[in-house]
């Protein structure tokens, strides 16, 4: 289900936001401090990104079209090496794709080793399974898509928290162009606009091509190595004293079942 007049969730409490670099955690008993420097998201693609904020797992992956596929595939044989680039487990961790692969200022070849293309109107639909997206309380971009190629092709982003309900937080853009490659999203603005709750956790991010680029060629459309959650929080886990006090409830309550039989 996709709404384009926004309600507001029902909302669920995290930790404050942090950011990945510099992370330095201290336990003592079971209280978890955590101190932090924040990246320059605007030059996201160069700044070290700890390998948590990438997207985790594909949920879905609708493939968009070219302008002829027969003239780049005859009769579009799915075992040409040249349909691997539609593989979008590739999109998955860390990214890959670096200046040195352009050449005399034009996109070099690349391969499902380091991407997906979307396709004409194609989607791309990920999960972060360790982290969640969430604002970062400035206009910072809290989400940055690494497209692959000098100049970023344009793609419409929505965020969910189920998987369901999906929220349009508009087209990915680059902060600054003197910055090398990706496109970044700020969802603060989208959250107060739409009176949702700041610390509101989205674990699911949608890419779609808007069908407003190139296509061309078999690498049609926009070209995704990587999404990450600049501004991102940890999914919960039980601490410690939780588990323990369970434990020790269901100690106590084994002899009072043992009882009443």
């Amino acid at each position: 289900m996709k709404r384009s007049i926004f309600k507001k969730l029902a909302m669920q409490s995290v930790a404050a936001p942090y950011r990945f670099q510099s992370l330095l955690l201290a336990t003592v008993g079971t209280t978890l401090a955590v101190t932090f420097s924040s990246i320059d998201v605007a030059k996201a693609q160069s700044a070290p990104i700890d390998e948590g904020a990438y997207a985790d797992r594909v949920v879905d992956y609708q493939q968009g079209g070219s302008n002829d596929w027969n003239a780049f595939f005859g009769d579009a044989n799915r075992q040409d090496e040249r349909w691997q680039v539609y593989d979008p487990e590739a999109a998955l961790g860390s990214a890959n794709w670096t200046s040195e692969m352009t050449q005399d200022g034009s996109l070099g070849q690349w391969d499902n080793s380091i991407g997906t293309s979307l396709g004409r109107e194609g989607s791309l639909t990920v999960e972060f399974t360790d982290n969640a997206l969430i604002g970062s309380g400035n206009s910072d971009s809290d989400l940055w898509i690494f497209e692959i190629g000098g100049i970023a092709e344009e793609m419409l982003v929505e965020i969910s928290t189920d998987n369901v309900t999906w929220y349009e937080v508009g087209i990915a853009d680059r902060q600054n162009a003197a910055y090398d490659f990706g496109v970044g999203i700020d969802i603060d603005s989208f959250l107060s606009q739409e009176n949702i709750a700041p610390d509101t956790v989205f674990s699911f991010v949608r890419v779609t091509d808007t069908g407003n680029n190139t296509y061309n060629n078999f690498k049609a459309g926009a070209d995704i190595d990587a999404i990450a959650a600049l501004s991102s929080v940890p999914q919960s886990v039980p601490e410690p004293s939780s588990i323990i006090a369970l434990m020790t409830l269901g100690v106590v309550g084994i002899p009072a079942l043992k009882r009443k039989r």
